[in-house]
């Protein structure tokens, strides 16, 4: 018996993923720093592309697949050795990322490097053991529909001071933080916001 087409359901994925990708913009946009943006982990590059037309900055997305769907500059590249030197953008993006990396401390080090600004991360943070399922639940499954399973899975989840110990450990200075999305997508998920001075 031949498996049911899973493409309606990519499809209507893809269709939230634009969707969350414009509310994300909306949020991060007033605090993008300069014309050159780095989007770290940046899948399908929704993200990037909705803030280019938002506030007309060049975005180059980089993940470690060719994940890449909106168009723009996209690379393919680890994050724990990003091809670009020292202070290449003026703000940094690290949304939801983190949790997926094998070294998310290499990964932030390397995204100081090349910023000359502003780094605005977004990780998806738990406050007890039902955020926690929730998050482990989801996140697997939804990665796998969205890349064929070519994503790291996400072992990485972290409380919110975990996060900012290791972004103290980098020097650097917290210019705002506060939770993203709304009240109904925080029942089971919990972005939280750090806007950070390099």
């Amino acid at each position: 018996m031949a498996r049911p087409s899973r493409q309606p359901l990519k499809r209507l994925l893809d269709l939230l993923l634009r969707r969350y990708a414009e509310g994300q913009a909306a949020a991060l946009a007033p605090l993008v720093v300069g014309r050159r943006v780095l989007d770290v982990g940046a899948g399908e590059g929704y993200l990037g592309a909705a803030l280019s037309r938002r506030v007309g900055v060049r975005v180059c997305s980089v993940d470690v697949g060719g994940f890449g769907r909106a168009g723009g500059l996209y690379v393919v590249s680890d994050g724990a050795r990003l091809p670009f030197p020292a202070m290449a953008f003026d703000t940094t993006l690290i949304v939801l990322t983190l949790h997926h990396c094998e070294d998310p401390e290499r990964v932030l080090a390397e995204a100081v490097r090349i910023t000359r600004a502003r780094l605005l991360v977004v990780e998806s943070v738990w406050r007890d053991g039902r955020d926690l399922f929730w998050l482990r639940l989801l996140d697997g499954p939804v990665n796998r529909l969205r890349h064929d399973g070519a994503m790291a899975p996400a072992t990485g989840f972290r409380r919110a001071e975990q996060w900012e110990r290791l972004f103290d450990a980098h020097a650097l200075g917290c210019l705002e933080r506060r939770w993203l999305g709304s009240r109904w997508e925080r029942l089971v998920h919990h972005p939280r916001l750090w806007a950070l001075q390099v």
